[in-house]
């Protein structure tokens, strides 16, 4: 029987493979220039296979591994941006609260003011009206949120809640027709009403025009609405209309939150009217004559 019949090609190739394999051994160990380049060569071309075999398995762990990384960073963003929204909210009033225990300490035991409760919230929407100047928020009853409760984000004053629902909530916000608060004139002690125009708008009208007040000065809640806490930011001076014939000013001012980019709001669940507060408000306001007299002029 020859060597090399075609019935049997598997065994006729291991003897090839094994004489090769026997002479390559034998070259290299005597350790020729030429072998050693050839080794150097079928390495090389065997890393390169290997590389390519394994590329698609390292593509598509690198692809769950970023859509792992991207989850995660997202998650952690979005604990962030709450984590941030609840302590810039909080830390609004710090200045305001700082101005009363400056004003406390020459009292004699004058009472402190406390900072209310606050509810992180998700905007999940607007809902089907016209006039704008709402949305919702994906809290409600079920978190004892009601209507009339304060709302701000880490800026400043949103709005106020419209209505409640178990699940959910409607929010007017003070750029509403709808919506007027009170507000202290900058450092001033004086008080007005500021209403919304429907744009990215505040007017407080029949300020008297010895108010000491100028555009970049700052608005903040009086307090004195029982609607909203003292010290809150609400808007920034714009301009001041001057009518010389009436004795008045006309104040145009611009919210300082970003009610376009609204995210994540934060809802004062204990407001200064509650019967919690409501004896250290009084108390307060009856130890302040001046910030009702300030109150009539507005009138």
């Amino acid at each position: 029987m020859a060597l090399f019949d075609s019935h049997r090609p598997g065994f006729n190739l291991l003897l090839i493979l094994v004489v090769v394999s026997i002479a390559l051994m034998s070259l290299d160990r005597i350790g020729t220039r030429w072998v050693s380049e050839l080794d150097n060569g079928l390495g090389g071309a065997t890393d390169g296979v290997i590389r390519v075999i394994h590329q698609p398995i390292e593509l598509t762990h690198s692809v769950f591994q970023w859509f792992a990384d991207r989850d995660q960073l997202h998650a952690e963003l979005e604990r962030l941006r709450e984590e941030n929204t609840l302590l810039r909210g909080q830390m609004q009033q710090f200045v305001s609260l700082r101005r009363e225990v400056d004003a406390l300490r020459e009292m004699l035991r004058g009472p402190a003011a406390e900072i209310p409760a606050v509810l992180l919230a998700r905007r999940v929407g607007h809902p089907p009206r016209a006039q704008g100047n709402l949305f919702t928020i994906g809290r409600g009853l079920a978190d004892d949120i009601k209507p009339g409760n304060p709302v701000i984000d880490a800026d400043g004053v949103v709005g106020q809640v419209l209505r409640s629902t178990r699940a959910g909530a409607t929010v007017i916000q003070v750029t509403s027709r709808d919506h007027m608060l009170s507000v202290l004139l900058g450092d001033t002690g004086r008080t007005a009403l500021l209403r919304g125009t429907g744009e990215n708008e505040l007017i407080a009208e029949r300020v008297p025009e010895r108010t000491q007040i100028a555009p970049g000065d700052l608005l903040t809640t009086s307090g004195i609405d029982a609607a909203f806490p003292r010290g809150f930011p609400v808007a920034q001076v714009t301009d001041i209309e001057t009518d010389e014939a009436q004795g008045f000013v006309r104040i145009l001012a611009e919210p300082v939150a970003d009610l376009a980019r609204l995210d994540h709001v934060l809802v004062i669940t204990e407001p200064p009217d509650s019967p919690v507060s409501q004896p250290d408000g009084e108390k307060i306001a009856a130890e302040r004559p001046d910030v009702s007299g300030d109150a009539a002029d507005v009138d």
